[in-house]
């Protein structure tokens, strides 16, 4: 079965490569709503996360949400995979680093660095844009796909020549012993932690509601003594994404164990505050309970 689902996906990834974008997004639109509509694929989990994350706002609020994130959803599902084939020339038209000094500037002093990024927007498409924008090694540090044969050929699609994943079980050590040139480590932290973890994680007060997060990128940072950057991803408009950098810290060991995870989460809600319907909102956000 594995191996059926890895065949269709590489034909899905050609298919696409000769996909224009005008179709993509009618494609789109149509899996919205065969998603929303029709299956209703996480349906529950998407608005009972909405309705606890803004009990002030009416149902018909939270219907027009609903709606929004699903569209956001599936254009994410069907960017990532159009991604897989896109040209450097048409990343650099689609998706900008606005301040890439605010990295460099750690690169240019030989100084590795961690990034917190989250599942806002259209994060598949930095991992081919970073590399083009960023002067540093990017290490981004993912989840195994449960397929074997897809994970191991959407980990090749994203290891470019300035850019490499590490698994979590392999993070601490490739990382603590780090001997090329300046990196940024991208910890992607917005998610839940597995129930067997969860007797470590950071809780915080997010979107009014007590939330376990994971805490690698805080504990890496303040292990390594690394300055942290909050990596916030925009949708400009369909299709198009800015990514603004900003410091969090230059001196995470005067930081409490927790306290830059919590900062970071507390910049994600105010992203999230603004525009809602660009988060993924089908995740299981808060599972865990203290």
């Amino acid at each position: 079965m594995q191996l059926v689902s890895y065949i269709f996906f590489r034909v899905m990834v050609f298919l696409f490569s000769i996909t224009p974008f005008w179709l993509l997004y009618r494609l789109s639109d149509g899996l919205r709503f065969l998603f929303l509509t029709v299956i209703k694929y996480r349906y529950q989990v998407v608005k009972e996360n909405l309705k606890h994350s803004f009990p002030e706002k009416s149902e018909t609020e939270i219907n027009s949400l609903i709606e929004k994130s699903y569209r956001n959803l599936c254009d994410i599902l069907l960017e990532g995979i159009k991604g897989m084939s896109m040209s450097d020339a048409e990343i650099l038209k689609r998706y900008k680093f606005v301040n890439p000094e605010v990295a460099n500037q750690y690169y240019d002093k030989g100084q590795n660095v961690v990034g917190m990024a989250s599942h806002y927007s259209n994060w598949e498409w930095a991992v081919q844009a970073i590399s083009l924008q960023l002067k540093c090694i990017t290490v981004g540090v993912v989840a195994r796909i449960k397929n074997k044969y897809l994970d191991g050929y959407v980990q090749k699609y994203r290891t470019h020549e300035n850019v490499m994943v590490l698994y979590p079980d392999q993070a601490n050590k490739v990382i603590a012993n780090w001997d090329k040139r300046p990196a940024l480590f991208v910890y992607i932290a917005d998610q839940s932690p597995s129930k067997s973890s969860a007797a470590k994680a950071d809780w915080v007060h997010f979107l009014n509601q007590k939330t376990a997060c994971l805490w690698g990128g805080d504990r890496m940072a303040r292990r390594m003594d690394y300055p942290v950057l909050n990596m916030a991803i925009n949708r400009v408009k369909r299709g198009h994404y800015e990514v603004r950098l900003e410091t969090i810290t230059d001196t995470p060991r005067s930081i409490a164990e927790g306290g830059i995870t919590a900062a970071y989460m507390q910049k994600l809600e105010q992203q999230v505050l603004k525009k809602p319907q660009d988060w993924l909102w089908s995740h299981n956000r808060w599972k865990l309970t203290r």
